[in-house]
């Protein structure tokens, strides 16, 4: 039960960033974006965008996969979408 706690503490730390939420929520609604569209998203420098996908992707909140020259990015943690949906509603 406490593992499962500090788990979901450091989820929403996660989901406390600006920007993060932004990026989640576009990958919930798109599924897959690279980083040029989830910057449209947020507003920001693409490496604020890129710097927050690096700790989402550290947590293995998302995953990414290259196609030819772009990197696309989805979630990889059904709890995730759960929340995001959530907060969206």
């Amino acid at each position: 039960m406490k593992e499962e706690l500090l788990q979901n503490s450091e989820l929403f730390k996660m989901l406390a960033n600006p920007v993060r939420l932004c990026i989640l929520t576009n990958l919930v609604l798109n599924k897959r974006r690279n980083v040029t569209e989830l910057g449209q998203c947020s507003n920001v420098a693409q490496s604020l965008v890129s710097q927050q996908l690096s700790k989402l992707k550290l947590s293995g909140i998302i995953k990414c996969e290259k196609i030819g020259n772009e990197v696309y990015y989805e979630i990889n943690n059904e709890k995730i979408i759960k929340i995001i949906n959530l907060i969206n509603e």
